[in-house]
């Protein structure tokens, strides 16, 4: 029977010895005992050892029986494949090329599948490989191929023999590192290869379906499973199994902007070859991705399930997509098609913000778009976009106590700069995520205990990219309403212009419709809506053009007409001051902060 003076409340190693002590106090035949003496007290360790490794296990054991509480990748990819999810492999940076080859063999000319490329880029050099074989014909001996899509790694083979009569056979890729989009698997039996393809779901196979299933296996490795005689073909006893995939170096090879061949095509083609260089890169190496990680396993498996292998409700579009490119898109927003100017019934949109960029590939889009069409009812219904980026100008002044920090004021704003930037990072930076200004302000007084207090403004900016030298015309939204006074009925500016206005720019060089150009030209708006263009020449205030757009104050709708210009640096910033201090975003917009965007002033607080 147990007694009530073991306690089990606690299972470190000193609270077990102590309570093992207290527990044998109270028996009689140990009452005199002394249980820090030597002998005594090496048992008490050897018990108090064996029941906190005991404890330790029991409680690991409990723990990787469930996908929230698991650790070991082992564990969590064994709960998600009762979700059905397969998690995500390595993924191969793909780069396109254009180049010319002059050689001595007729047409048709022929790249084959593995032919390598290479490129160099911060992390090393890498083989770049073709993914299929390509023909390109010719009128003379120079060919042109115009888009060729390359892939980083290269190409192992794994070979196996079916044997029926080994039940606990299995067919285990051999490298960790492969990635699953690129394996082939081709079944020789009686001398004739099959081309098996990958099936993902039971729908519509039969006995003969020559098909196999993908999935993760332990120490981080893909399966092969074959079919049951029932969902898909079992293959021939003795069949010769030919599963070729491609090994990567997953984001590593990424970035990369000029390449060279290291095969000899002439050969392949049984002449002589010369490819033409330099090389043009249409597209730079982009695309690469590691295996998923644990934690991102975690929280895709359970989505990925309940989307039940159809695409309805707009969390149904994002399961799918970043569970099966995750290592490319690290956020989706998807709403409807009668949100946007002018409405779309019946479309749904995706917006797309890919890792490591602004802007996704297009090969990435059109991709998704091939996959989401069996998980639809109607084709066509998708529509794949890209992020619209507002940025936030913020401006600070913190007070702090130079009497209890021992960093400069220097020091103390380079601080507090990493800080915004890490809250951008942190708190902003995807579909939905507002500003929170109570939260922005509170991390920055957060940044040393120095800081006193701050006071900080934060106005919206849209960065926009004119065609230079040629007209452009820009319909955005700043998605919050703008700050603008609120005027008495009745009451009329006398002059609009002589009050602050709600948008501004940064200067740029106008181009009238004469062809005269202004140099440090601005854009305003004159607090009744209107956006007009302005300079200072001769030392007066001169409006440009009056009617080079609209802004909605109530909305943040602006419109801007015909603005011919060449500008400096790499765009015109517009900056909007917000009625409210939250910034709202929705849809497809995303909040960035720029650290070139913030202004930190610094002032001591007086004692």
């Amino acid at each position: 029977m147990a007694n009530s003076a073991l306690q089990l409340s606690s299972l470190d190693f000193d609270t077990l010895k102590q309570n093992l002590k207290t527990y044998l106090s109270t028996q009689s035949v140990f009452k005199d005992y002394n249980f820090d003496g030597s002998n005594i007290n090496v048992l008490l360790d050897v018990m108090s050892y064996n029941s906190y490794l005991n404890s330790f296990y029991l409680n690991m054991v409990a723990s990787e029986m469930f996908l929230d509480s698991a650790q070991k990748l082992d564990s969590v990819v064994s709960h998600a494949k009762e979700l059905n999810y397969t998690p995500r492999s390595a993924k191969s940076a793909e780069a396109n090329l254009y180049f010319q080859v002059d050689t001595s063999t007729p047409s048709p000319f022929t790249i084959k599948k593995g032919s390598m490329f290479g490129g160099t880029n911060a992390n090393g050099t890498y083989t770049f490989v073709t993914d299929k074989d390509y023909s390109f014909t010719s009128a003379n001996n120079t060919f042109t191929i115009p888009n060729l899509a390359i892939y980083q790694g290269k190409y192992i083979t794994d070979t196996f023999i079916y044997n029926v009569s080994n039940e606990a056979q299995r067919f285990i890729l051999s490298n960790k590192n492969i990635d699953t989009d690129s394996i082939t698997v081709v079944v020789t039996e009686n001398n004739v290869n099959t081309n098996f393809s990958v099936a993902t779901t039971l729908f519509n196979l039969t006995a003969t379906s020559n098909v196999y299933f993908l999935q993760a296996a332990q120490n981080n490795q893909y399966e092969i499973v074959f079919g049951d005689g029932n969902f898909g073909r079992i293959p021939n006893n003795l069949a010769i199994l030919n599963i070729n995939y491609r090994v990567t170096n997953g984001s590593d090879a990424d970035g990369i902007t000029s390449f060279i061949c290291n095969q000899d095509l002439g050969l392949m083609n049984g002449g002589t070859a010369s490819v033409q260089t330099p090389i043009t890169v249409i597209a730079n190496s982009s695309g690469g991705a590691n295996a998923e990680s644990i934690d991102s396993i975690k929280f895709a498996a359970p989505r990925y399930f309940a989307t039940q292998q159809r695409a309805v409700a707009s969390d149904d579009y994002s399961s799918l997509i970043l569970g099966n490119f995750g290592g490319s898109i690290s956020d989706v927003s998807v709403y409807g098609g009668e949100t946007l100017e002018p409405k779309q019934y019946g479309k749904v949109v995706v917006a797309l913000k890919p890792i490591g960029g602004t802007v996704s590939p297009d090969y990435i889009k059109t991709e998704i778009i091939s996959f989401m069409k069996p998980y639809i009812a109607l084709p066509n219904k998708v529509i794949v976009t890209d992020p619209e980026y507002l940025y936030c100008k913020i401006n600070t002044t913190v007070q702090y106590d130079k009497t209890i920090t021992t960093k400069s004021s220097i020091g103390l704003q380079a601080d507090i700069l990493a800080g915004i930037v890490q809250y951008s990072a942190d708190h902003i930076e995807k579909f939905g995520n507002d500003l929170r200004y109570s939260k922005l302000v509170a991390h920055i007084d957060d940044t040393d205990t120095s800081i006193t207090s701050n006071d900080t403004s934060i106005n919206i900016i849209k960065r926009l990219t004119p065609a230079l030298n040629y007209s452009s015309t820009f319909s955005f939204s700043f998605n919050n309403a703008a700050e603008i006074e609120q005027l008495s009925p009745g009451y009329t500016k006398k002059n609009p212009l002589s009050d602050e206005p709600v948008v501004t720019s940064t200067a740029f060089t106008y181009v009238d419709t004469t062809g005269t150009s202004y140099p440090l030209s601005y854009i305003r708006d004159d607090n009744f809506g209107n956006l007009l263009v302005y300079s200072t020449i001769n030392g007066v205030f001169s409006v440009l053009n009056s009617t080079i757009g609209t802004i909605d104050y109530t909305t943040g709708d602006v419109k801007i007409n015909n603005l011919l210009t060449s500008y400096y640096g790499n765009y015109i910033e517009l900056y909007m001051v917000p009625a409210n201090k939250d910034i709202i975003v929705n849809n497809n917009k995303i909040l960035l902060i720029d650290p070139n965007d913030v202004t930190i002033t610094m002032v001591e607080k007086i004692v």
